[in-house]
């Protein structure tokens, strides 16, 4: 092989190096945001399921709006 065929196949391999590194933090920084994402989800759907299932004493004690 000549040398300028070498070289091409280096400057190749290292710019596919470089490609598949980006890629790998980028996979792992969406992987954080994922499950940062998923806990915050499930924090949100126990708060809604406390919130819906504690007896609310206010809307029974709340006067009917002003239009009934």
């Amino acid at each position: 092989m000549s040398d300028a065929r070498v070289e091409e196949l280096e400057m190749r391999l290292s710019f596919q190096e470089n490609a598949m590194q980006t890629m790998s933090d980028e996979m792992a920084k969406q992987q954080q945001q994922l499950e940062l994402l998923t806990r915050e989800i499930k924090r949100l759907n126990k708060a809604l399921e406390s919130a819906s299932s504690a007896p609310s004493a206010n809307q029974i004690d709340e006067p009917p709006p002003p239009h009934y």
